[in-house]
């Protein structure tokens, strides 16, 4: 059975036209512009404009596509489009050769073509939904925001060509780092393998294949010894008094040095997550997937404080943001660079007491199956990636070894 269209009259506005949206065809006529009209489709949200007219000689009604809403920068543009071509019909310059089939053929064509943001919209729904964790989800998202949708925001996706996905390439990388970059080409390419499987693009067509990546300096963490973290500890406990920022923060940054804990893992904790009485946290998005934080004893105490002040708040959230009790501490850099310098200690990423943590338990001689389940590595050699032994423990090394061979 034929869907039933709604068909309407209103005068076109960019106020409600550029808001459309329902669970029926639509079919509405312009009241300022005789045969102007729009057609609404529940299927694809698109809204596209026709022009009916009588054409001569064969003085038979014809109507002419003139295409979508995102083709045009208001629904103005539209209207002046309609009214140039009714003139050229009446002198003479559209004649009865623009026939039915024509007509039909471009706007099927047309149809066929999907706005990058419609196809990636699809593809999120379809196929990110379905694969990827939460976590990943949301920098997909953010990605798009930041990345994607100022590139290709307005494009057909038969428009996106090799040359475009090289100069976005290498406007992401000097606007922030090849890393970066490297991964909004990455959820690209993902993007249009998909849009293949879909037909939304022909086969063998991905253009991000031609883009040669770049790879930012290897970057050496900075590690914490027992001085500097006794350092690091002293201004954490000035910190509520003499720096700047709320002493939740500091609490954070805490938990994050007494777990080894990635950061988001510590700012998006929910209450209901923490088994202080077990002395775990149950993490269920971790990188690596769901895992268990064993805790140790020292800090208890920060995490029963920031619980019992997070619970008077109303918040889900062990550390709710300062502003709002309903989103998770967004931002603890400030901070963390406050505590640097106080401790008069040097630049170093929030990311780094993580690979300080697992050093230390290095450098003191345990056991790294249980650093490796205490850092949630799936694999030892990543846990081991992560050591950096120092100097005392490698000249205490060398000489066990040459005891040993010298007897």
């Amino acid at each position: 059975m034929a869907e039933k269209w709604i068909c309407k009259k209103r005068v076109f506005k960019d106020t409600w036209i550029k808001k459309l949206h329902g669970d029926k065809f639509m079919q509405i006529t312009d009241g300022t512009i005789p045969g102007l009209y729009l057609r609404y489709s529940k299927l694809t949200d698109n809204v596209s404009f026709y022009l009916g007219c009588v054409l001569k000689p064969s003085m038979k009604r014809r109507n002419i596509f003139l295409g979508r809403m995102c083709d045009y920068e208001t629904v103005e543009d539209v209207k002046r489009k309609a009214n140039a071509i009714k003139r050229q019909i009446i002198d003479g310059c559209v004649s009865d050769t623009i026939n039915a089939d024509s007509v039909k053929q471009q706007v099927l064509e047309q149809e066929k073509r999907y706005l990058f943001l419609d196809a990636f919209n699809l593809y999120m729904e379809k196929y990110s939904k379905l694969y990827k964790k939460p976590r990943t989800q949301k920098s997909n998202w953010d990605q798009l925001r930041l990345y994607l949708k100022p590139v290709f925001g307005q494009m057909y996706m038969d428009e996106i060509e090799e040359g475009h996905i090289l100069d976005a390439y290498a406007l992401w990388a000097k606007k922030t780092s090849f890393s970066t970059a490297n991964k909004a080409l990455s959820l690209m390419s993902s993007f249009w393998d998909w849009c293949e499987a879909y037909k939304y693009v022909p086969r063998k067509s991905n253009p991000c294949v031609y883009v040669r990546k770049g790879s930012n300096e290897k970057f050496k963490p900075q590690i914490l010894d027992a001085a500097g973290y006794k350092a690091f500890f002293k201004a954490l406990e000035e910190g509520p008094t003499k720096g700047k920022s709320h002493p939740r923060i500091f609490r954070a940054i805490k938990v994050l040095a007494l777990t080894g804990c990635r950061c988001r893992e510590i700012t998006d904790l929910l209450i209901d997550d923490v088994a202080l009485d077990e002395k775990i946290i149950h993490l269920h998005d971790s990188k690596t997937g769901a895992r268990d934080v064993k805790l140790c004893d020292a800090v208890i105490p920060v995490l029963e404080m920031s619980i019992k002040e997070a619970k008077v708040l109303n918040s889900k959230y062990v550390f709710p943001s300062i502003l709002n009790p309903n989103q998770s501490l967004q931002d603890i850099r400030k901070a963390f660079n406050w505590v640097l310098k106080e401790a008069n200690l040097p630049h170093m990423r929030i990311h780094d007491l993580r690979h300080s943590f697992i050093t230390m338990g290095a450098n003191t001689g345990q056991n790294m199956i249980a650093m490796r389940d205490a850092a949630g590595h799936s694999r030892i050699t990543t846990t081991e990636g992560y050591t950096h032994l120092s100097d005392k423990a490698t000249f205490i090394a060398v000489n066990n070894v040459a005891s040993a061979i010298c007897g």
